[in-house]
């Protein structure tokens, strides 16, 4: 007998088979229902009826990582991934604006993103301007400059933004 993350890990150490792996899944939503079904004599706590429904809500998308094992059991990449936003926050002290945060959740995801898609962030970047009509002619060789520079303070920076966008760049490097 095996707990749903176990089966899952057995069958990417290559113990189980797909067929083995996907027949888990009924065998784990029984033995849940059976624990649902049978609520204990004085009842659920609130908290636990709360949980209770919320399982049979979400019923067909608690095990889908044992029938489609490319999905993970967790979400530990998406908390890592909201590390750096959060660590932002904190040394920052936060957006300070309703359109300050959606700038802030709008970069990270795209950061994110080109890294996960393993892309140049720099040409992604520069393409994301030139389609929206904002980056300016020679833009994509001056950023290109100075990410790829030994020493980014050496270059000569035009403007305050040019050293904003220095400075958020080369935490990424």
């Amino acid at each position: 007998m095996w707990t749903a993350r176990e089966a899952y890990q057995d069958y990417h150490a290559g113990k189980l088979t797909l067929g083995e792996l996907q027949q888990q899944r009924s065998y784990v939503e029984v033995q849940l229902q059976s624990i649902l079904a049978r609520p204990p004599i004085s009842g659920w706590p609130a908290d636990a009826q709360r949980r209770g429904l919320r399982l049979w809500r979400h019923w067909d998308e608690w095990f889908t990582f044992l029938t489609h094992p490319e999905v993970k059991p967790d979400n530990n990449d998406a908390e890592r991934a909201w590390r750096p936003v959060v660590i932002h926050r904190q040394v920052s002290g936060g957006a300070r604006s309703d359109w300050g945060a959606k700038l802030v959740a709008q970069m990270y995801s795209f950061l994110e993103t080109m890294r996960l898609q393993g892309a140049s962030l720099i040409a992604s970047l520069c393409e994301l301007l030139s389609l929206a009509g904002r980056g300016p002619s020679g833009w994509q060789s001056t950023l290109e400059y100075i990410w790829f520079s030994s020493s980014p303070t050496f270059c000569e920076l035009r403007s305050a933004t040019d050293c904003n966008l220095l400075n958020t760049l080369s935490g990424l490097r």
